[in-house]
């Protein structure tokens, strides 16, 4: 079980590192910010693609170029891959340009130098290499019925998955500009060759049609120069291949990030409310995950206030906010001064049966129920668990 906390009330910090704390547990701190900064400081450009992200603003996939400030609200994490293959982990409060050495806030709250990681630094970067290939490898077989953007190495025609449309084994590729035509065929689930008679140049619109001739959509080739590795990634961010850079950082993340949940009052520039005032709460997890709520009122009762009723599913998108309260069941504030605590709870798995109060929205649970939550996320095995708390204040 790997379990994340991210209260409002938190010191702020940042930690840069070359791999995530499931390989590499100790290679944490300063001396990685350092390293990391002094790196993408020796004059070469610091693009970077986003790799998994809780923040507002900052999508998986996503290119940072070069220079581009970042800022990440208190709380929020998000996770950078930069070109020369190192990983870039933030925590906000954060607001820099992670490229540069001038970032010196983030070395100072990053803690003790841990020197392990300087010797680590070719070996993590090994490391990562087998995970990041491999969704590479995945995200550059192209779905042909799938119209948009698409990525190719240059020099290495690619290869084009069975389209998922039952009853599609064959079908017509035809480039726009010249009007040739190819036919490809599927025989089973193993992809197929890229036409050979068909050449691939950065820029060509290739049409895919139906054995028939009926158009299905059409492919927008972009070739990349750079052939492996993170640089491949970051030039598929650069060519805008959304869809395949977002697969192929979605596997990149889940091989080597822990689960993280972002929770903030909205709007986001403070939690103190009136008296009777509405309370409006958002919450992001960085991939699709099961999330559970609960909120400690003023009479220290707990009230689970999401999945707001027993219909309603604990399932939530990654990366989308996902609002706490709704105009079936507002949230307000109560009707004297008091400190309220909203805690979020989110996990890899269904735990609907495991968590109090999944059928009792919105009614005070028993006093006992914090103590079969914290037993009930302690007992788990091979689920990631994230967490986050936030205090709101009515004044």
């Amino acid at each position: 079980m790997t379990e994340k906390a991210a209260a409002a009330t938190d010191e702020p910090q940042t930690e840069g590192d070359i791999m995530s704390k499931r390989i590499f547990p100790h290679l944490l701190g300063a001396a990685a910010v350092a390293a990391l900064v002094c790196g993408l400081a020796s004059g070469v450009r610091a693009e970077a693609v986003v790799v998994a992200s809780s923040a507002p603003g900052f999508v998986q996939g996503q290119l940072v170029a070069d220079g581009q400030a970042v800022r990440l609200p208190d709380g929020a994490n998000a996770t950078l891959l930069f070109a020369n293959g190192r990983l870039l982990r933030l925590r906000g409060p954060y607001d820099g340009i992670p490229g540069e050495m001038a970032d010196s806030a983030a070395s100072a709250r990053a803690g003790p130098v841990d020197d392990r990681f300087m010797q680590s630094d070719l070996g993590a970067a090994r490391a990562l290499g087998n995970p990041l290939e491999a969704a590479l490898d995945r995200a550059l077989a192209i779905d042909p019925s799938v119209p948009g953007v698409g990525c190719v190495r240059a020099g290495t025609p690619p290869t084009l998955r069975r389209p998922a449309e039952p009853g599609l084994d064959g079908m017509l590729l035809q480039d726009m500009a010249g009007g040739k035509r190819a036919a490809v065929k599927w025989t089973g689930p193993a992809p197929a060759p890229w036409p050979p008679d068909l050449p691939l140049t950065d820029g060509a619109e290739i049409a895919a049609l139906r054995p028939d001739g009926t158009p299905i959509g059409t492919l927008h080739v972009r070739l990349v120069d750079a052939t492996a590795g993170a640089a491949l990634a970051v030039g598929m961010a650069s060519a805008g291949c959304a869809g395949q850079i977002g697969a192929a950082m979605a596997a990149l993340r889940d091989a080597t990030e822990p689960l993280a949940l972002f929770l903030t009052a909205d709007p986001a520039s403070g939690a103190t409310y009136r008296p009777g005032e509405d309370i409006r709460l958002l919450v992001r997890t960085d991939r699709d995950a099961h999330l559970y709520c609960y909120l400690r009122n003023a009479w220290a009762q707990l009230i689970p206030i999401f999945p707001a009723g027993a219909a309603m599913s604990a399932h939530v998108a990654g990366n989308a906010p996902v609002g706490l309260s709704g105009d079936r069941m507002p949230l307000r504030a109560g009707d004297r001064p008091a400190d309220l605590e909203v805690r979020c709870i989110a996990s890899s798995r269904n735990l609907d049966g495991e968590m109090p109060g999944r059928t009792d929205a919105f009614r005070p649970l028993a006093e006992e129920a914090v103590v079969q939550i914290d037993r009930a996320v302690s007992r788990l095995r091979e689920t990631e668990v994230a967490s986050a708390q936030l205090v709101l204040k009515v004044r």
